[in-house]
């Protein structure tokens, strides 16, 4: 793919395939999306982010805003943002989830794989059964996801305790290691790279 310029809120059509912007506040300028096949294109390194899933089975990316700072998002959140034209902080924060309705595919993030829900309607019983099976120890992909998530939650004046709660069971784990990755007392040097503050 020849490199396409940088297009503020326009959307590209290049070698048949249309991508278009990513509605956020934060300004994600340089990022392009490919919502059929659930890609993200950079405008400034011209080539397609990783889609390579986590050990839960998602695809996260990190995107730079227009000050450079970088946050993590599941891709499916990018897509289903792109696709409806919804800012990226309308989801979590405005309550609404982005569920994968082929539970076997939560890698697969092209539209046609994602619906909007809010967080009651994201986990299914066979979701919830999955989660309680034992997990390897958490990767640094999933500490900066959950840090994002926690930045957002604080902005809401969400309660620490119980977005602590609903991490663990997203994540099958115990309440102890969510509240040290929440407190910097693990993971710290992911903790200060996001300048993550409880107050």
């Amino acid at each position: 793919m020849e490199k396409i310029k940088e297009r503020k809120n326009e959307v590209v059509e290049k070698d048949g395939v249309v991508l278009t912007p990513i509605p956020s506040s934060k300004g994600f300028d340089n990022y392009l999306v490919d919502t059929i096949n659930g890609r993200v294109w950079s405008v400034k390194s011209n080539k397609w982010l990783s889609n390579k899933p986590n050990d839960n089975g998602y695809v996260y990316v990190k995107l730079y805003d227009k000050n450079n700072k970088g946050h993590g998002y599941c891709v499916s959140r990018v897509v289903m943002a792109s696709y409806s034209g919804l800012p990226l902080e309308m989801f979590k924060r405005g309550g609404i989830e982005v569920d994968h309705i082929d539970e076997d595919l939560n890698h697969v993030n092209g539209i046609s794989n994602l619906q909007m829900t809010d967080r009651k309607g994201q986990y299914k019983p066979s979701t919830i059964e999955r989660m309680k099976k034992p997990r390897p120890r958490i990767s640094e992909e999933d500490v900066c996801l959950i840090l994002e998530q926690l930045e957002e939650w604080i902005e809401m004046d969400g309660k620490v305790s119980d977005f602590i709660k609903m991490t663990c069971e997203a994540f099958n784990r115990d309440y102890r290691g969510i509240w040290n990755i929440v407190h910097g007392k693990s993971f710290k040097h992911l903790h200060e790279k996001m300048s993550v503050s409880l107050t």
